[in-house]
């Protein structure tokens, strides 16, 4: 499993990650870490737990300094130029990060605010309709179903026009019916030049909306993959049973 695909002659990098490492209590969590994503592309980055996935995620949102490395997102060192970075970037994980006690569309306008974003109700309407969040605008975040926290979580992350998504486990706890709106829309981010990183244990939901496969095993990348260059079936099964040995 110990592959890696080339990588020279990228252009137009949306997110670039250069010798990056981390040591926690004398426990290396990350080992160098080097990765350049261009614009449009969508990563899956799989590993068991303690590989060093969410350590990475953190580490390029700015919420992590690294013992060593850099992190350039669109341009920015997300350490020199931290708020001109943080602006490119959203984040959605597990934990929704949405205010229980506002309603919908008040977490939507509270958001924008904050990023001071252009033409605030505009935006948030077509947030609203492209996460089918229009119904419930009223609603109060503290009520609403996992799958709905999941898709208001979303909306926030987009609501800047970040030019990188980094999606830490974003399927965990969703049905099938909500895990496939999940996949259109970050189809739909995609499409529209977006770039994403994200980590996953569900494999299968990850090959459906990634271009691009990693696997990170203790703090090291052991295999980057183009999806076209493997069989996303027996890749499934085979990383299933990858994890399994290592638990």
């Amino acid at each position: 499993m110990h592959e890696t695909a080339a990588r020279d002659g990228l252009t137009n990098v949306a997110l670039g990650v250069h010798g990056v490492s981390k040591t926690f209590v004398a426990r290396p969590v990350l080992r160098g870490i080097d990765l350049a994503v261009p614009m449009g592309q969508a990563v899956c980055l799989c590993g068991i737990n303690g590989a060093g996935k969410s350590t990475l995620l953190r580490i390029v949102a700015g919420l992590l300094r690294p013992d060593h490395g850099t992190v350039i997102v669109n341009g920015c060192d997300i350490r020199r130029h931290a708020e001109a970075a943080k602006r490119q970037l959203g984040m959605i994980s597990h934990a929704s990060m949405v205010y229980p006690e506002l309603t919908v569309s008040e977490n939507l306008t509270f958001a924008a605010r904050l990023y001071g974003v252009a033409d605030r109700a505009a935006r948030i309407e077509e947030l609203l309709a492209g996460t089918a969040l229009s119904p419930f605008r009223h609603d109060r975040a503290g009520i609403l179903s996992r799958g709905l926290l999941q898709r208001l979580a979303i909306a926030r992350a987009l609501l800047h026009k970040p030019v990188v998504l980094l999606a830490d486990e974003p399927f965990t706890g969703l049905d099938a019916d909500v895990s496939e709106r999940l996949v259109a829309i970050f189809d739909q981010f995609v499409r529209g030049g977006g770039t994403i990183l994200m980590t996953t244990h569900d494999t299968r939901m990850g090959l459906r909306c990634c271009h691009r496969v990693m696997i990170l095993d203790k703090g090291i990348l052991i295999l980057d993959r183009m999806k076209e260059q493997i069989d996303s079936e027996q890749f499934a099964g085979d990383y299933l049973s990858y994890a399994r040995s290592m638990s």
